[in-house]
């Protein structure tokens, strides 16, 4: 994605080991990420403590479930190495996903490919997929 996709919010940069939120966070200002370089975990809780963790290259957007849903943060996300993201405000990000197509597509190739990952690790267990063996 070029430089002039990523508008209307604002550019940081974090240092290895940074949490950027955590399970219960309210929402902050600027509650949706694109990872333009590093990497970051996002980590979901489980049953019994248990902890699955998702890792997020540049080009994927994260972030963004919790505020479509006006829900306190459900996951937590850490940066593993030092990290440049881009971050909106849900208003924000609605304006620049819809004036640069390929920053909607991103969102939208990022979210099915979590949804495949989720439904792959979890979906038998939770009753969306029949076990085929």
């Amino acid at each position: 994605m070029e430089e002039k996709d990523l508008q209307y919010g604002e550019k940081v940069i974090f240092d290895a080991g940074a949490c950027l939120y955590k399970p219960g966070d309210d929402l902050e200002k600027m509650p949706v990420y694109y990872i333009i370089a590093g990497l970051v975990k996002i980590e979901f809780n489980l049953e019994e403590g248990r902890k699955f963790p998702l890792y997020l290259q540049p080009d994927a957007v994260f972030g963004l479930v919790e505020p479509l849903l006006a829900t306190n943060r459900v996951t937590a996300a850490y940066c593993m190495e030092k990290s440049i993201v881009y971050h909106w405000d849900l208003e924000s990000f609605d304006m620049a996903s819809g004036v640069h197509w390929e920053l909607a597509l991103t969102t939208i190739t990022g979210l099915t490919q979590i949804l495949r990952i989720m439904n792959a690790e979890f979906g038998e267990r939770i009753g969306l997929v029949e076990d085929r063996i």
